[in-house]
């Protein structure tokens, strides 16, 4: 059963059609457990829900490309990606800069995870002019996170 409804996956197309301007690339970092088998530890009750959901939208758009990473089978190109927790979303442009996501990015996360993309696509961020000049200013690197509860 399909998690976008068809007025949302339309609405969705259209944005991608109208506001995608190159090709973007999502990375998945998921678990998907051989045969069902579960091993105490590493289980992720939202990793289906998520790549279902990221399937979803990359099937919207010719633009858009999907890799998908097994955490645990292939842990060394989750931790060069800095994934360190599943499930992770990871939307790069062309110059492999991008945004990613921790968690399921549903409800009042999917429409930052569509800007995202846009974002990544046209490779406009969207920032005043005054925002770009401070980050100028910045020497050194620095990590930012936002944490979101759907409280």
């Amino acid at each position: 059963m399909p998690i976008l409804q068809p007025q949302d996956e339309e609405a969705v197309r259209q944005r991608f059609e109208s506001e995608l301007a190159g090709e973007v690339k999502m990375t998945l970092v998921t678990h998907n457990p051989i045969g069902g088998l579960m091993i105490p530890g590493r289980d992720c009750p939202s990793c289906p829900t998520a790549q279902q959901l990221i399937e979803e939208v990359v099937a919207l758009s010719p633009k858009i490309e999907l890799e998908i990473i097994d955490f645990y089978r292939d842990s060394e190109t989750a931790k060069s990606l800095g994934v360190d927790k599943i499930p992770a979303v990871i939307v790069h442009n062309s110059n492999e800069s991008g945004a990613k996501f921790y968690g399921l990015p549903s409800g009042f996360e999917f429409p930052v995870l569509l800007d995202a993309i846009v974002a990544a696509s046209t490779q406009v961020s969207g920032l005043s002019e005054s925002a770009l000049a401070a980050l100028a200013q910045v020497t050194e690197d620095v990590h930012i996170q936002v944490f979101v509860t759907p409280t």
